[in-house]
């Protein structure tokens, strides 16, 4: 199928013939059943001190000459001014689980620096980051201190990765396109998905140096800060994988299928320009609006000169004319 394996509905199946290490196994059948695994103890204190360092001299630091955006809470895409944040996007115990979960090569494209709680309310990566073939995609979240009620702790809903990809086509009535600005509405509808399925919040009380790897579907955010004073240092990197097509739905028009496609896609291992295909064959893309595109290889753009048609004979031409006017399409 054309689902990650640790999302299929023949997980079992698949399982029986994988052959992987009894921890790895574990790791396949929790990621299945919850959306999420942890991975204790992963990065080492002198790498978050780098990383901290890093954020604190160059990213919050205003007078640090830097492109990429930025505010008080974050900070996106430091990696291209900081060597340890990249080393924690392309960590190889990080790729090879990531390998092993989705059996493609993992693609980190962005990394977010936090030095303070997102409060961020309840929402699934894939509004922002989709794919096709779908779900080849993921989270990456790692605590650079420890996290406890007071500065706002990660919060998911084990088991919403089974839901569908949700987005603005299935709450709005009109097949308009969306922006960021419409985003409200999608988090109010999550809020009221998570009520109808009563899922169970779980708050993520790490410790520094965890990693939190989170499917792309399952519903989280992040806790109430209940101590303004409180830092909550902690980076996340989003991984797409090889050989999908890649796509923003907060941004396309999911109704007329008219995709915002992230064709400036980075691998930050390699610096180079992402290549889009599905599952290697390439797809041909026709702008329909200046950032929503259509995929189709049945259409072929005619680029040759036509001749000028021939001039009507003026017999032809005045009968023409009075079927027109019988028709009152011409006075």
């Amino acid at each position: 199928m054309n689902t990650p394996w640790v999302e299929s509905p023949f997980f079992k199946e698949i399982l029986a013939t994988k052959q992987l290490s009894e921890k790895e196994q574990k790791m396949a059948l929790d990621y299945n059943e919850n959306g999420f695994i942890v991975i204790p103890n992963l990065i080492s204190e002198t790498v978050i001190d780098e990383i901290k360092s890093d954020m604190d001299n160059k990213g919050y630091n205003p007078e640090f000459q830097m492109d990429n955006q930025r505010d008080h809470v974050r900070i996106q895409d430091l990696w291209m001014y900081s060597e340890s944040t990249k080393g924690v996007a392309c960590n190889t115990e990080i790729a090879a689980i990531l390998a092993m979960l989705y059996d493609r090569e993992p693609i980190p494209f962005q990394t977010l620096n936090f030095r303070v709680g997102s409060q961020q309310r309840a929402h699934s990566d894939t509004i922002h980051f989709s794919s096709i073939p779908a779900k080849f995609m993921c989270g990456v979240w790692v605590a650079l201190e420890d996290i406890t009620p007071e500065n706002g702790a990660v919060f998911y809903y084990p088991k919403s990765q089974n839901l569908p990809e949700y987005n603005f086509s299935h709450f709005k009535s009109t097949p308009s396109d969306t922006a960021y600005s419409d985003y409200i509405e999608y988090e109010d509808f999550i809020e009221k998905i998570v009520e109808a399925y009563q899922f169970e919040k779980k708050p993520f009380y790490a410790k520094k140096g965890d990693a939190l790897i989170w499917s792309s579907n399952i519903i989280h955010g992040g806790s109430k800060v209940l101590n303004e004073q409180a830092s909550r240092y902690s980076m996340v990197t989003h991984y797409y994988f090889k050989d999908c097509i890649y796509y923003t739905p907060m941004l396309s028009n999911m109704v007329t299928n008219e995709l915002f496609l992230r064709n400036n896609l980075v691998d930050i291992k390699t610096g180079e320009k992402v290549v889009q295909s599905f599952n290697g064959n390439s797809i041909s893309s026709f702008q329909t609006a200046q950032d929503k595109y259509i995929l189709n290889d049945r259409i072929q753009l005619n680029t040759e000169v036509m001749p000028f048609p021939e001039p009507i004979p003026p017999v032809r031409k005045n009968k023409i004319e009075r079927l027109l006017h019988q028709f009152g399409l011409k006075k």
